[in-house]
């Protein structure tokens, strides 16, 4: 049996930069650049990241500040003394990779044979950075650093490649680039950048090159935000903030699913593979048989005018989408198997919070009673058989 953590987490060395010196002069101090809210690795991101869904909308002098939105708990979470109780052993919401043998042998004890790792510190800049130029030196480097620093071990270490889109000539260099130093994921925004949805012809290249390089192109948290209105934020309560912000994480991730299946980029594109993480998953199987229920010649003439694609919206899915569930009880991927079997992928989250130490013996517990060979095709088969598809398998 093949295991495969398609969503796994480690940070730059505290020294990253230092190996970059002409970018660590023009690194701003805080972001986002253009509005300063919080400095990296600190309680203050991480309440930009619960709140700024809702308050990227809102103009500068009326927004909360930061200060009220970061909770005691949020400033123990980052802080070196946190208490003991605090997740489990060895969580961290920034760990820094500078041991990745130690990672391997975290592997070896779970039994599992890849793990793709993904920066938090590559998709907030990519989020927090307005300046084009100054956003593509610093993921550049971030993605060197990061697959320098497993090269020894890429075999079993996937760095995720971190990436703009207002230039594709760019992006897809820089695809390029990180597939030779063995990537095999790219993270991608659910939201139009300019005005160009990524359901439009223009963004085809950027997809046929996914195909060709045998990526998969990754939705994440933090790359998906919901949209509210701004009204929304008229209150002097932060946790009601808080709150709004992250009750639809899934929601612009929805928007794009239905844009890339019914403006045909599957069908343009039957080797590309999407794989969704940290939005949930109890959302998935009602929005699928909603897409289908759209298609139904009785429904499709009053609102498509007519379904004209050769397969359901559920056969795209099935066959190009994979979802990750965090390995928690209120995530399970039970259902998932009843309606779409294929789509569902494993991922260990760790070491986040939201994550598990033990993710193997979780799944152990959460899958015991169903068939076998379904349980081996979340754990690794799902998502290995999208990489041999493109022509170019993972293992």
């Amino acid at each position: 049996m093949t295991i495969i953590d398609v969503d796994a987490h480690a940070e730059p060395a505290a020294t990253w930069l230092d190996a970059f010196p002409s970018l660590k002069q023009r690194f701003p101090e805080r972001f986002p650049d253009t509005d300063p809210r919080f400095r990296m690795d600190s309680a203050e991101m991480f309440a930009y990241f619960v709140s700024d869904d809702l308050l990227r909308h809102v103009p500068a002098d009326r927004r909360m500040a930061i200060d009220r939105l970061t909770t005691p708990a949020m400033e123990a979470m980052f802080s070196p003394d946190r208490p003991a109780d605090l997740g489990y052993p060895g969580a961290s919401q920034f760990h820094q990779l500078v041991d990745p043998a130690r990672r391997v042998g975290w592997l070896d004890d779970q039994g599992i044979d890849v793990q793709c790792i993904i920066s938090g510190l590559g998709y907030t800049l990519a989020r927090a950075i307005s300046d084009p130029a100054l956003g593509q030196a610093a993921l550049e480097a971030v993605n060197t650093w990061m697959s320098d620093a497993v090269a020894g071990h890429r075999d079993r270490l996937l760095p995720v490649t971190n990436l703009r889109f207002e230039d594709l000539e760019w992006t897809i260099g820089e695809m390029t680039r990180m597939r030779e130093r063995g990537s095999r994921t790219f993270l991608i925004s659910a939201e139009p950048v300019g005005d160009i949805p990524p359901h439009h012809p223009d963004f085809d290249r950027l997809w046929s090159a996914a195909e060709d390089l045998g990526m998969v192109a990754h939705v994440h948290v933090g790359m998906s935000p919901a949209s509210y209105h701004p009204g929304w934020a008229n209150t002097d309560d932060p946790a009601l903030i808080r709150l709004i912000s992250i009750l639809h994480p899934h929601q612009t991730t929805q928007v794009f699913l239905n844009a890339m299946v019914f403006g045909g980029v599957f069908e343009r594109h039957p080797r590309l593979t999407v794989l969704i993480s940290e939005l949930g998953v109890d959302w998935l199987p009602g929005t699928v048989a909603k897409m289908d229920t759209m298609a139904e010649p009785g429904v499709s003439p009053l609102i498509l005018g007519e379904y004209k694609l050769p397969l359901k919206p559920s056969e795209y899915v099935r066959r190009n989408v994979r979802i990750s569930p965090l390995p928690t009880p209120k995530e399970s991927p039970l259902p998932l198997f009843d309606s779409l079997p294929e789509v569902a992928v494993f991922s260990s989250d760790y070491p986040h919070f939201e994550g598990s130490a033990g993710p193997i013996e979780h799944y152990e517990k959460e899958l015991a009673a169903i068939d076998p060979a379904v349980r081996d095709a979340f754990l690794g088969d799902n998502i290995a058989g999208c990489f041999a598809r493109m022509g170019d398998p993972i293992l």
